[in-house]
């Protein structure tokens, strides 16, 4: 792997160099420093160097998001929201025996719905990663047989409508679900 940042050369190590090259991939793909910290596991120092390297530019500072309550406001981010975390889920389960299962399975993840979405995305990295990482980052494996995710207050969980059976993230208390396009 090339090292582009220059100045991290003295972290040589082939487990650190996986972690630079999945905060280069996902700040390729728009995230800030501050989620190639949570994601790669890189130091704040070294995102920041990864960043710039790879866009420019300084990272924008700023909160990252905290509400995970965001993705249930519509038809169209509740899909979303689903089939990112699905994705993630299965990338998860292929990778899991790799130190960066985690990192890895985001990037793909993301990268895939960005393909998918021809870069209209709805869902930033930063949303994301306060998705997969906070939310499910425990109980990933259940995400797929509608497992609910661990935050602190009113969870989300993937489940498929009863009626087109199209996967949609949906408040954890429901037993049966039927989508907006369904109920019309």
């Amino acid at each position: 792997m090339q090292n582009t940042t220059g100045n991290l050369d003295h972290k040589a190590s082939l487990a650190y160099a996986s972690k630079v090259a999945i905060a280069q991939a996902n700040a390729a793909m728009g995230a800030r420093a501050v989620t190639l910290t949570s994601v790669a596991r890189t130091k704040p120092a070294d995102s920041r160097a990864i960043y710039k390297s790879v866009t420019g530019n300084q990272s924008q500072s700023g909160q990252t998001p905290t509400n995970h309550e965001w993705f249930l406001q519509s038809r169209t981010l509740r899909l979303h929201s689903a089939m990112l975390l699905l994705m993630y889920a299965a990338y998860r389960e292929k990778h899991e025996p790799l130190p960066d299962a985690h990192g890895i399975a985001f990037t793909l993840s993301y990268s895939n719905y960005l393909g998918v979405c021809r870069g209209e995305a709805l869902i930033s990295p930063e949303r994301f990663a306060l998705l997969a990482g906070n939310g499910f980052s425990i109980g990933w494996r259940d995400i797929p047989r509608g497992g609910a995710s661990k935050f602190p207050y009113q969870n989300v969980k993937v489940m498929r409508c009863r009626k087109c059976k199209i996967p949609h993230l949906v408040e954890s208390h429901f037993v049966r679900h039927t989508c907006s396009e369904c109920l019309a």
